[in-house]
C-alpha cells in the first residue's frame, strides 16, 4: 500500500509534465491561460443549465478545470447535457481529455473535451471589462457541442502569470476525540481503516472515497460514497471546506460537525437509505455557502436555517417536504433554490418577499400556486406541477434575461400584463398546458432574444 505522501508526490509530479492538457492550465508562447480560479470545487458546475438561443429541448452546465455532477447520469465531467424536463443527463465530455488549441493568427483559443463519441469545444473569449458569461449554442451536429466562454481568465495571461507565493501553512491544532488525541489529518484518515483515495487524477464521485489533500497535507475536500455510517474523528479535520456524503446505508450527523463551523463552505447529503434529521449544530455553520440535502427523505427544514446567513445555494430535491421555512423568504444571501421531485410539496408561499433569489426549480411536485412577491427571479422551472394559472409572476422586475419553463401544468390563461416588466425573455415553455391563445404583451419584439416559445 502507498503511503499518503508518495501518492500526493505522484500526483503532482503528473500533474506538472501534462501543461499542453492539463484542463485548467495552457502555456505557450502567446502566454498563460489559466482557468483555475473559475472552477467550483464543490461536484458542481460553474455555468449551470445555460440555455441554447436556437431552443432545442436541452439546457447545457459547464464547469471549468474540475469534474462535477449533475443528475441523473452526468458524473465527473466537464460538460454536461439535460433535459429541460431533468430527467435525462448526458455526458459530453470529460475533464482528463482537456486538449488546448491556441487559435490561429486573430483567433481565439479553444478546449476541447471528449467521452466516447461526443465532442465539446468551449471558445474562449478575452474580456477584460468584468464580463463573465458562458452561452450554450448547443449541438452544432450530431455528438459535436459547442460553448463559449467570456471571461478576463480566457485572456492571454490574464488570470496567469506567476503565481503569488503560498501563504505560510495553517498551524496544527491538535483534536481529542473518544479518549485519543490526533495530531494530523493524516492519522485521522487513516485511524478510519476506510479507502479512501488521495488526491485521484481521475475522481470517481458516485462510486469510491476520495479525499484532496492541499501541499500542507491538509485535507480540504473529503467525499464519502456508500459506507455504513461516519466517523465522527472526520470532524477534526480543521482545514475541510467541502464534505459530501453520498449512498450511505444509516447516517447519523452527529454534534461534532460543529468543529468545522470555520472552515467548511460546502455540505452535500445525497441518496441516504433512512430518514434524515438534520442536526440543531448545522444551523450554526455560519460560513457554509451551499447546502445540498438530495433523496434522503428528509420531511421538514427548521426555520433556524434562518442563521446561515452565508448561504447562496440551496437543494432539496427528491425529499419528501410538505411545507418549506418562511425563513427562506428573508434570507439576503440566498439566490438559488431546487426543490424539485418533493411529490408532496403543494406550495411555495414560504418565499414571499424574498429580495434574493434568481433561481428557482421546482418541478415535479404538487405546487398549485406561484409565490408572491420575488422581484428578483431569472430563472423559473415549475414543470409537472398543478398550476392553472401565473398569477403572482407579472411583479418581476428584472433586467436580466429571463428563462422560464412551466410544461405539463394545467394553466388555461395567462393575464395581459403578465410580461409588462419583463426586459428580455430567453427561453419559455408552456407546452402540456390548456392555453388557447397568449397574451398581447408576449409579441412585441423586444420580449424575446433569439429564444424558443413553446404553447
Amino acid at each position: 500500500m502507498m503511503s499518503w505522501f508518495k501518492i500526493f508526490t505522484i500526483f503532482i509530479a503528473f500533474s506538472s509534465v501534462t501543461i499542453a492538457d492539463d484542463p485548467c492550465r495552457y502555456q505557450t508562447e502567446k502566454g498563460v491561460i489559466d482557468l483555475s480560479s473559475l472552477a467550483r470545487t464543490d461536484d458542481k458546475a460553474k455555468y449551470p443549465d445555460k440555455v441554447p438561443a436556437t431552443g432545442s429541448g436541452y439546457k447545457y452546465s459547464y464547469n471549468p478545470c474540475k469534474p462535477f455532477t449533475e443528475l441523473p447520469s452526468c458524473q465527473g465531467v466537464a460538460g454536461c447535457q439535460v433535459s429541460t424536463d431533468e430527467k435525462y443527463s448526458f455526458s459530453i465530455g470529460k475533464q482528463e481529455t482537456a486538449k488546448w488549441n491556441p487559435g490561429g493568427i486573430g483567433g481565439s483559443p479553444t478546449v476541447t473535451y471528449t467521452d466516447g463519441p461526443k465532442t465539446l469545444v468551449v471558445t474562449l473569449v478575452c474580456s477584460k471589462a468584468g464580463t463573465d458569461e458562458l452561452e450554450a449554442l448547443g449541438e452544432s451536429s450530431t455528438n459535436n457541442y459547442k460553448m463559449r466562454l467570456t471571461n478576463k481568465c480566457a485572456c492571454w495571461d490574464g488570470c496567469g502569470g506567476t503565481p503569488p507565493p503560498p501563504p505560510p501553512p495553517p498551524p496544527q491544532r491538535n483534536c481529542s476525540m473518544h479518549g485519543h488525541v490526533y495530531t494530523s489529518d493524516k492519522e485521522i484518515i487513516q485511524s478510519t481503516l476506510l479507502d479512501i483515495a488521495i488526491n485521484p487524477s481521475q475522481p470517481s464521485p458516485t462510486t469510491s472515497s476520495y479525499a484532496v489533500v492541499d501541499k500542507y497535507g491538509a485535507v480540504i475536500e473529503l467525499h464519502l460514497i456508500g459506507i455504513d455510517d461516519v466517523p465522527s474523528v472526520f470532524f477534526c479535520l480543521q482545514s475541510l471546506q467541502v464534505l459530501s456524503i453520498i449512498g450511505c446505508t444509516n447516517l447519523s450527523i452527529p454534534s461534532e460537525l460543529l468543529l468545522l463551523a470555520d472552515t467548511l463552505t460546502s455540505l452535500t447529503v445525497a441518496n441516504i437509505s433512512t430518514s434524515l434529521t438534520l442536526p440543531p449544530e448545522l444551523f450554526n455553520m455560519t460560513i457554509l455557502s451551499t447546502l445540498s440535502i438530495i433523496n434522503s427523505s428528509l420531511t421538514a427544514l427548521s426555520e433556524d436555517i434562518i442563521n446561515l446567513d452565508k448561504l447562496t445555494e440551496l437543494t432539496l430535491d427528491q425529499n419528501q417536504l410538505t411545507s418549506l421555512p418562511t425563513a427562506l423568504g428573508k434570507m439576503a444571501s440566498l439566490k438559488r433554490l431546487s426543490v424539485s421531485n418533493n411529490l408532496r410539496l403543494a406550495s411555495l408561499n414560504a418565499l414571499n418577499g424574498s429580495t434574493s433569489l434568481t433561481t428557482l426549480q421546482g418541478s415535479h411536485c404538487i405546487i398549485t400556486n406561484l409565490p408572491p412577491n420575488i422581484l428578483s427571479l431569472s430563472t423559473i422551472e415549475l414543470n409537472n406541477n398543478l398550476l392553472t394559472s401565473l398569477d403572482g409572476l407579472n411583479i418581476i422586475e428584472s433586467n436580466s434575461t429571463i428563462s422560464m419553463s412551466f410544461a405539463n401544468n394545467s394553466i388555461n390563461s395567462i393575464s395581459n400584463d403578465f410580461f409588462n416588466n419583463m426586459q428580455t425573455i430567453e427561453y419559455l415553455d408552456l407546452s402540456g398546458n390548456q392555453l388557447s391563445k397568449l397574451p398581447v404583451s408576449i409579441y412585441p419584439a423586444k420580449r424575446f432574444s433569439n429564444t424558443q416559445s413553446s404553447q
